[in-house]
């Protein structure tokens, strides 16, 4: 999965786990990141969303990165704030979805999921080309020595990491759901 996947992924997740939590969220007065639905959403980014991207950042980062830049030229400081980013996006989609919970208008946010599920897959669509093979960014620019995605190890990285990735999303908006139906 390249990067702006996981962009789209995390600003979905986010508005999601807030329609979820929308009974604590409409009855609590704390603020929206002093609830347990949002620690709840930090555990599934920290232990879940943000290592999956940092998995293909680590042994994938030129196809991660769609081959427009070079992984190797990256300083860590950077790559780190690249992931604390993404972290920030998901805490911002879980904001919009609270103030949508708030409001009660939750079909702005389930369109604001569909929507941002749309931008993550058409990835697939606008850089087919670059997602097909598999290789490092001298290998992609050079045009030699790339291998196929349907023979790499990326492709089983991807199967992988989605499963998980698909898994927790689904396990955090039940959990959430099945939470706030227990306690109103």
């Amino acid at each position: 999965m390249p990067l702006p996947t996981f962009i789209f992924l995390a600003f979905a997740s986010g508005i999601a786990a807030a329609l979820a939590a929308r009974i604590e969220l409409r009855m609590s007065i704390r603020p929206v990141l002093l609830t347990n639905s949002f620690f709840v959403f930090v555990i599934f980014i920290s232990f879940v969303l943000v290592p999956a991207s940092v998995y293909f950042y680590l042994f994938h980062g030129d196809w991660f990165l769609l081959y427009s830049i070079n992984v190797q030229r990256i300083p860590s400081a950077v790559a780190l704030l690249l992931f604390v980013l993404e972290a920030a996006i998901g805490f911002f989609g879980f904001l919009i979805g609270a103030i949508l919970a708030r409001g009660q208008q939750l079909s702005y946010g389930y369109f604001l999921i569909g929507t941002s599920v749309l931008a993550s897959l058409s990835v697939l669509f606008v850089c087919p080309e670059r997602l097909a093979v598999i290789g490092s960014y001298a290998q992609y620019h050079g045009d030699f020595g790339l291998q196929s995605y349907g023979s790499s190890v990326v492709m089983k990285g991807t199967l992988a990491v989605g499963t998980i990735l698909i898994i927790g999303i689904v396990f955090l908006i039940t959990s959430l759901n099945y939470r706030n139906a227990r306690n109103p």
